[in-house]
């Protein structure tokens, strides 16, 4: 069923294809743009070449962790074989051998500061060992129909089998959120661990600039990957989500500036406007058994879209699919046809038409319209009168015969 469910996910994100033409100008080689208001990509660029991910691996195995574990206040004890092989250059969340932590004490370690500790302590839990858990990651990856997505590790590091795209990386971003829990964790700035030591994310630890509006955010980085990063954001009620890949830079903030480039640039010039207004004549059709020969038929509704702030209302044009006509006897609230909303040649939307206005019934047109079953009955008429009276005139006795 859930696997079901996450391939019409992914169909709607398909169908909603990138709205708009990539305008922005981002360091990173890959990235997916969504409104989430909409479920629609607002941009994108290579978002469904794989690639490596670093750190935004961790996103997949803290969900599955949380989809695993029944008590997330249940303390566990930090061992040797949880900290072991953990480069030195790799980040930590700063746990030692024998700490009595929480799970998630061990969720809000890996997203914040991108713990490898943490994130090894949660498979070892869970599974057993590491190789079991990266299993149930790559069961979640088929589970959502993810084609470009594979697993090798926990931690994000770099191998030619460890690899996802932005699309597919967006998709389970997306998916985990719907989660209160991993949602929580994602949203998180600071954390005071069990053992009483704060953490902040990476975000934070990097940003220099006013973020305040993103909500949530995931980075990652090694050599290989470069810069990468997952965040979501508010701006004047617009929710977005973007991911960004492969941004190689000195500069180690590259791929926090591309975030913040990409949805200040978006929310200054683009906002929700209404392309249908409900009392816009959209379509004239004809009628019958009516005295109006034809009837104007209102949208009915409003409709308002994410367009770019120079939208021109009248470059609208409403290409009507049905009958072409309404009748005396169409019932009201009943669908008439579809409408498919045209702006500079592309159907940007459509909506149902919805019939409630009223006619006059009309005698003579219900017999013009009904004029060749009229004809044929006069002509029956006429035949039967015809013969009606053919048989009364044989009828009569001759009267010279009688004598």
């Amino acid at each position: 069923m859930l696997k079901k469910i996450s391939k019409i996910i992914i169909f709607i994100a398909l169908f909603f294809q990138v709205v708009y033409a990539s305008e922005l100008d981002l360091k990173s080689e890959k990235y997916i743009l969504y409104n989430m208001n909409d479920n629609t990509i607002l941009d994108s660029k290579d978002e469904n070449t794989r690639t490596s991910i670093a750190s935004l691996t961790k996103i997949m195995t803290v969900i599955v962790s949380i989809e695993n574990i029944e008590d997330y206040d249940k303390k566990i004890t930090i061992t040797k074989d949880m900290l072991k092989d953990i480069a030195s250059d790799v980040a930590v969340a700063g746990f030692k051998v024998g700490d009595k932590v929480s799970y998630k004490d061990l969720f809000h370690g890996a997203i914040l500061p991108s713990g490898a500790d943490a994130v090894n302590a949660l498979a070892i839990s869970v599974s057993g060992n590491k190789k079991d858990f990266v299993e149930l990651m790559n069961k979640k990856v088929e589970e959502l129909g993810l084609e470009n997505t594979h697993f090798t590790n926990v931690v994000g590091l770099y191998n030619e089998n460890n690899y996802s795209s932005a699309y597919d990386m967006a998709q389970i971003l997306i998916y985990a959120l719907k989660n209160p829990v991993f949602k929580s964790v994602f949203e998180a700035r600071t954390y005071k661990y069990s053992t009483g030591k704060t953490t902040k994310s990476t975000f934070e630890k990097y940003n220099s600039k006013d973020a305040s509006f993103i909500t949530g955010s995931k980075t990652g980085y090694i050599k290989k990957s470069g810069f990468c990063l997952a965040s979501t954001a508010t701006l004047n009620d617009v929710n977005y989500l973007l991911v960004t890949l492969n941004a190689f830079s000195s500069d180690s903030t590259v791929h926090i500036k591309d975030h913040l480039k990409a949805y200040n640039y978006f929310n200054d010039n683009y906002s929700y406007q209404n392309i249908v207004s409900k009392d816009d004549e959209v379509v004239t059709l004809k009628t019958k058994y009516a005295k109006e020969k034809e009837l104007s038929i209102k949208a009915n509704k409003d409709i308002k879209k994410y367009v770019k702030n120079d939208f021109d209302k009248s470059q609208i044009k409403f290409v009507y699919v049905g009958s072409g006509w309404v009748s005396y006897f169409t019932e009201k609230n009943s669908n008439i046809g579809k409408i498919k909303v045209k702006y500079n040649d592309e159907i940007i939307d459509e909506f149902d038409l919805i019939y409630n206005q009223t006619l006059t019934f009309s005698l003579l047109a219900a017999l013009w319209l009904n004029k060749y079953t009229i004809v044929a009955i006069i002509i029956i008429v006429i035949v039967y009168v015809r013969r009606a009276k053919e048989n009364k005139n044989n009828s009569i006795p001759d009267k010279k015969k009688s004598h």
